[in-house]
């Protein structure tokens, strides 16, 4: 696995492989080697919301003939949407048209956050803009890139 050249598939809205050259709308970039398919263009996530709102909408989205999406994990959602030779936003625009300069919801809490019933009141957060990496008060609004876990390629 190639964190800096990694194999990419777009996905149609009926969720088939298109070609990676395809010049069309996708509703999906798969990188089948992590087993991990983020979303592109999701209805109701083009604006922030807190992170409990934010966590139903994933729940409840089918997207890509998909459903079962979720918050990405920090360290995916930073190292397979974010270009860091690319700046405001830091994404592919090919890959993530939607993209945008904003803070995105992971789904790992701070570990300083937690309270007595290891419930966090924070959570990491990417940056859009340039692929920082910060927290968010849960109570905060932030954007968001549904994910969903696939097999990987080979398995």
């Amino acid at each position: 696995m190639d964190f800096a050249k990694p194999n990419i598939i777009r996905i149609s809205d009926a969720g088939d492989h298109m070609p990676i050259d395809h010049a069309g709308k996708h509703a999906a970039i798969l990188y089948p080697d992590f087993g991990i398919q983020f979303a592109v263009g999701a209805k109701g996530f083009d604006k922030a919301a807190n992170y409990d709102s934010t966590i139903k909408r994933a729940a409840d989205l089918t997207h890509a003939g998909e459903s079962g999406w979720i918050l990405a994990p920090d360290l995916r959602l930073q190292l397979l949407t974010i270009d860091y030779s690319r700046l405001n936003p830091a994404a592919d625009p090919a890959l993530f048209p939607d993209a945008l300069s904003a803070w995105y919801w992971t789904s790992h809490g701070c570990a300083w956050s937690m309270d007595d019933a290891g419930v966090p009141a924070a959570f990491w957060q990417v940056r859009g803009l340039d692929g920082n990496l910060d927290s968010g008060d849960r109570s905060y609004e932030a954007f968001a890139r549904p994910c969903r876990f696939v097999a990987r390629a080979g398995q």
